[in-house]
Order: C-alpha cells, then sequence, then structure tokens
C-alpha cells in the first residue's frame, strides 16, 4: 500500500517521465487509462508473470491477461468486482493489500498481493490507474497450512435433532481470520454455542482463535452453567494475552430443545436476534465486559425463550459493520431488514444463511466483505 501511494503520488502525468524508477522495483507495477488500457508494464511485471510489455501494452487487463480471481474463485474482471476499476470510478486507493489470484502467461494461477491506486494529472484529472503485486508462492503454503489448522479448530458437529435446526456460515476475509464458534451438545437436550470476534483480522486474529479453542477445551465441564465458564473464560484470556492488547467480543447461548428454552451471555457483542415466527425481532439482554480486557467480571446471564418457528441469528459485526457507496451503515437494524426480505421469499419464513450473506455482499457493493463474517442459525421446529 505504501509504495503504491508513493508511486501514484509521483505520477501525475500521462507520460510517467521515470520509467527506470518503476522498473527498479522487485514489485509488478502496471499503469492503465481510465479504461483499464495497459499503458505501462514494468520489468518485474514480466518477471513475475511471464508477459512481456510489448505483448501487453495497449490491450485491456481484463483482456485473457491477469484474470483475477479472489480466494473464494469468484472473478474480478467485470466493471463491479475489479479493485483497479473501481479505484478509478470511486477516485480511492485500496485501503490494505488484497490477496489474489492472477493468471500466467503460462496458464498457471499465482496468488499475489496487490494494491491499487487512481492517477490523477497536474489539474487534479483522472487519467488511469496503478496496480502494485507481489508474487506470494512462497508465503502461500504455509497461509493455506494455517487455514487447514484453523478448520479443523472451528470443525463442530451440528445436532441431527428433529427439534431444531442449525446452520453455519463462515467468510474469512481472508485466508484465515479472527472470528471463532462452537457448536457442542451436553446431552440428549441440551446444547451450548459459542460465537467470537478476536480484534482485528488475518493471521494475529488467527492465532487468538486458537487460545479460544484450547480454553473451550480446557473448560468444557464448565459448559452448563454460562456466567461460571465466561468468568473463567475471561480470566484466563486476561492472564494469557492482556499483555499483546488482545480481546474479544464474544456471545455465549445455552438452549434447551425439550422446551426452547435460551440462556444467553453477552461479552461485548452485539446481541443476537430472535425472529419469532411472525418476522417480529427480539434482542437479549446487556453487553457486559469483552473477554480478555478486564481480569474479573462478574457476567450476568439473561433468559429467552423460542416457541415453534422462532429463529435465533448469532452473529459477528463482519454482517453489520457494512457500508454502501454512499458510506451508509448496515448496522442490526438493516440485518434484520435484509433477513425479513429473504425470509418473507420462503413458505416457512426459514432464514437460509447462504442467501443472507449474498444480500449482505450486496449492500457493501464491494468485491468482498471488509471484515470476517460468521453466522449461525438455530431454528425451533417443534
Amino acid at each position: 500500500m505504501d509504495t503504491t501511494a508513493f508511486i501514484a503520488g509521483n505520477l501525475l502525468e500521462a507520460k510517467f517521465a521515470e520509467p527506470q524508477l518503476l522498473n527498479s522495483l522487485a514489485d509488478g507495477v502496471y499503469i492503465t487509462d481510465t479504461n483499464r488500457k495497459i499503458l505501462f508494464w514494468n520489468r518485474a511485471a514480466e518477471r513475475i508473470t511471464g508477459w512481456r510489455a510489448e505483448e501487453v501494452v495497449g490491450r485491456s487487463c481484463h483482456d485473457n491477461l491477469l484474470c483475477h480471481v479472489d480466494k473464494d474463485d469468484n472473478c474480478l474482471c467485470g466493471h463491479d468486482t475489479c479493485p483497479l476499476h473501481r479505484s478509478i470510478v470511486t477516485n480511492q486507493p485500496s485501503a490494505e493489500p488484497l490477496l489474489l489470484f492472477a493468471k500466467c502467461k503460462s496458464q498457471r494461477r499465482m496468488p499475489v498481493e496487490v494494491s491499487v491506486a487512481p492517477l490523477a494529472n497536474a489539474a487534479g484529472e483522472n487519467i488511469g490507474g496503478i496496480e502494485v503485486f507481489r508474487d506470494l508462492r512462497h508465503d502461500l503454503h504455509d497461509l493455506l497450512r494455517a487455514k487447514s489448522i484453523q478448520e479443523q479448530s472451528l470443525a463442530s458437529h451440528l445436532p441431527s435433532d428433529r427439534r431444531v435446526d442449525v446452520q453455519i456460515l463462515y467468510q474469512p476475509r481472508s485466508i484465515v481470520g479472527g472470528d471463532f464458534y462452537r457448536v457442542e451438545q451436553l446431552n440428549t437436550h441440551r446444547y451450548v454455542f459459542l460465537i467470537a470476534d478476536a480484534i482485528g483480522h488475518g493471521i494475529a486474529a488467527a492465532l487468538y482463535t486458537m487460545q479460544l479453542r484450547m480454553l473451550w477445551d480446557d473448560h468444557r465441564d464448565k459448559l452448563s452453567t454460562p456466567a461460571y465458564f465466561m468468568r473463567t473464560l475471561n480470566r484466563r484470556l486476561h492472564a494469557l494475552v492482556h499483555d499483546a492488547g488482545f480481546f474479544c467480543t464474544a456471545t455465549f447461548v445455552t438452549y434447551d430443545a425439550t422446551c426452547g428454552h435460551l440462556r444467553c451471555i453477552r461479552a461485548g457483542h452485539a446481541s443476537p436476534i430472535i425472529l419469532r415466527g411472525d418476522l417480529k425481532p427480539e434482542i437479549i439482554g446487556q453487553s457486559q465486559s469483552a473477554l480478555g480486557m478486564w481480569p474479573d467480571v462478574p457476567y450476568t446471564e439473561f433468559q429467552a425463550q423460542l416457541a415453534p418457528g422462532d429463529t435465533l441469528l448469532m452473529f459477528t459485526d463482519g454482517a453489520t459493520e457494512i457500508f454502501d457507496m454512499e458510506d451508509n451503515q448496515l448496522d442490526q437494524d438493516g440485518l434484520i431488514r435484509l433477513a425479513h426480505e429473504q425470509m418473507l421469499l420462503t413458505e416457512t419464513h426459514d432464514l437460509d444463511l447462504p442467501t443472507l450473506a449474498e444480500k449482505l455482499l450486496d449492500y457493501s457493493n464491494q468485491i468482498h466483505l471488509a471484515d470476517d463474517l460468521t453466522l449461525l442459525k438455530l431454528r425451533r421446529l417443534q
């Protein structure tokens, strides 16, 4: 990002008077006009992709060249999805590097870290954009191993119970993320659910989720007493990582499938939403201190009841801290509205999490959500 900002700040004319500066960089750099026609392609871009400058200059970057896709294999060459195009039309640089996969001349996919920025001339007129990309092949192997380890730590056995329907959707912003969840059946009738959001995202936050999994396993014997479990979790987290400035928000819920009774503790986390059979929303309890901030917090339980047909939705702030093109935040009311719209499309008023995630992305009008996203649904069937 800093490299991109530096280059963009010094390239104010379309002639790019100092190409030797760009050719000396180890990172790939290319510059386009406002229609994404390539005007400059540096030597590192040739080395990384195999495409020579004379083969690409004058062509559009989306003309079967790099063919960027994201980590989920979504094509990023359209007007609404291309990071470089969006930077040009919004006149905003990327806030931080993006992990993408580019197609080399050999047709193989290569992981690259991409930063983009618009370019203006001396009169302040938008004349194009610049993309800086870095080869991440040597880093990706370790990232994918970290992803596999984190997925194993998150793996939960969802209940096969005719009385309940449990669904989880987890979308880390990058290869790994800072969201954490657990679903566990304590006995024939009782279930526990935890959803947590570690501060930050990426590798550091992902490492903290491993601490949460360790503490969950160490104190499984306390799961039936929510306040005691959360007090213990908080003390252990504070002792382990408080000096590093770590904390996380969390919501812990126990559920009795015989009667629909809920017990809930919120530690600095947004309230779960109960969507009644008539679609009227309710929130649960009051937020208390986030986990790890203070050593002794007397967490208090709040109770609620699910009737047959009611749905409990738990989520991290990746579902609400979303901004549209006019910089309007979705917030919790907006999430409820999108959930209602989706539920009204089904005869049973059921909530489908993948469909809800698509609506969240549509609202953001971005390539991907700015934060990790976790959604957890508990629906009482009988």
